[in-house]
């Protein structure tokens, strides 16, 4: 089979690398964090203290939060890769709780004092280990249970969705156009 680059990264990847029911949803999740950091780019850095639509977050305080949130998707995948199929229910952070709202309180806090452009490293940084353990998955891992998620495509899918919906929350904000 020949090398063939995913869409939409930088720089391109090898699609051979990865198993091919995950280049679609590998290309989507890429995208949405490519979106983000291309906020950092480009917004000015008096934005990124002002309120989002998250309640009670800042912008910034946002992007902290999605890179502590890079953490539990690669536990999932290093447990998946290490033969632990994650059969037990985990909480799923699309729906509110106690327990996950401590865990987003303990993430951010891990990155309080950040730089915004720090942050959109790590926001870098947590794509390219979160490719290389994807990237690492064999077809019968794909279709494992993944924590709170289904199996790989299902947590890809998961991966994406949350950083485009926290995206729209920092463009969003209460003070900010809703055109960016």
């Amino acid at each position: 089979m020949d090398d063939r680059p995913l869409l939409a990264t930088e720089p391109p990847l090898p699609a051979d690398d990865f198993i091919p029911a995950l280049w679609v949803p590998l290309t989507r999740a890429l995208r949405a964090r490519r979106r983000l950091i291309q906020m950092v780019e480009s917004l000015p850095g008096p934005v990124w203290l002002k309120d989002s639509a998250a309640p009670a977050w800042s912008r910034r305080d946002v992007l902290a939060h999605l890179a502590a949130s890079d953490r539990r998707y690669h536990d999932v995948l290093i447990a998946v890769l290490n033969g632990s199929p994650l059969e037990e229910w985990k909480p799923d952070p699309s729906v509110p709780s106690l327990e996950l709202d401590r865990a987003n309180a303990l993430g951010a806090e891990r990155f309080q004092g950040q730089s915004v452009d720090a942050l959109a490293e790590q926001l870098q940084a947590g794509a390219e280990k979160s490719t290389m353990y994807f990237a690492a998955l064999t077809e019968d891992q794909v279709l494992m249970r993944m924590g709170f998620a289904g199996n790989g495509l299902s947590l890809l899918e998961a991966w994406a969705l949350h950083d485009n919906q926290h995206a729209d929350d920092i463009i969003n904000g209460p003070t900010m156009m809703r055109t960016l």
